[in-house]
């Protein structure tokens, strides 16, 4: 009977971890930099995400008042606020990582979209690029290091790019502003996939660990097992 109450609670307990898996708490990471300066921030979120407003921070010759975040597991970033000013022009850098992801799992589609206002002075150009990094890198500034180039975009437009994903990654926006002169912008910038969860409003796919797959199949022998040596004792 003992072994029967065994092999019963395996079973039992594998679609629990089937379920669960092993996820990490996703983080949001925030770099600025102008001018040879630089300044990150983060901030742990719970399993779904959730929005974040970061401190204002001023770097070369840039300040910035606003800077409202957005983190939805599986799989959407969101630089919803950014207002910023310059009084007198430069080259700013803004890197958004959301890490934490693993599904969707394989080859899937990512839409970037950017959005904005700017008022100002002078000539300014900004653009908005989204990067899949499967290293699951935070601080990762300008996304330099081991990243995929999703879309590229100017202000006002989106683009759809297709990337696989290996189950634990993180998406990154790098927005690069060069103004010239007094500056005044408001920018929302995002990634999301278009595949399947939250950002393309279905629902990813929860793939079995092989500890579970493992547990599952040993719960399966060993009631079969009981079963036998208890039909032979009867015989």
């Amino acid at each position: 009977m003992r072994q029967l109450l065994l092999a019963s609670a395996m079973i039992l307990a594998a679609p629990l971890l089937i379920k669960s898996g092993a996820q990490a708490a996703p983080f949001l990471g925030l770099t600025v930099q102008s001018g040879g300066q630089a300044s990150f921030q983060s901030v742990a979120l719970g399993s779904a995400g959730g929005s974040y407003n970061f401190a204002p921070v001023s770097v070369g010759n840039f300040t910035t008042t606003n800077i409202g975040t957005q983190l939805f597991s599986p799989d959407y970033v969101d630089l919803a606020t950014f207002d910023l000013s310059s009084n007198a022009g430069g080259t700013l850098v803004i890197t958004l990582t959301g890490t934490g992801f693993t599904t969707p799992l394989g080859a899937s589609s990512f839409l970037t979209q950017f959005t904005g206002n700017v008022s100002n002075n002078g000539a300014t150009t900004v653009t908005a690029q989204s990067y899949l990094d499967n290293s699951d890198t935070l601080n990762n500034p300008g996304c330099a290091v081991g990243c995929t180039l999703l879309s590229s975009v100017n202000l006002g437009g989106s683009a759809t790019a297709s990337a696989v994903t290996d189950g634990s990654f993180a998406l990154t926006e790098v927005i690069t502003i060069v103004t010239q002169g007094n500056t005044r912008l408001s920018l929302d910038a995002s990634v999301s996939n278009t595949s399947g969860g939250n950002g393309g409003g279905g629902t990813g796919t929860n793939v079995p660990e092989p500890m579970s797959l493992a547990l599952l199949g040993t719960g399966l022998a060993g009631i079969g097992l009981i079963r036998r040596t208890a039909s032979r004792k009867i015989d």
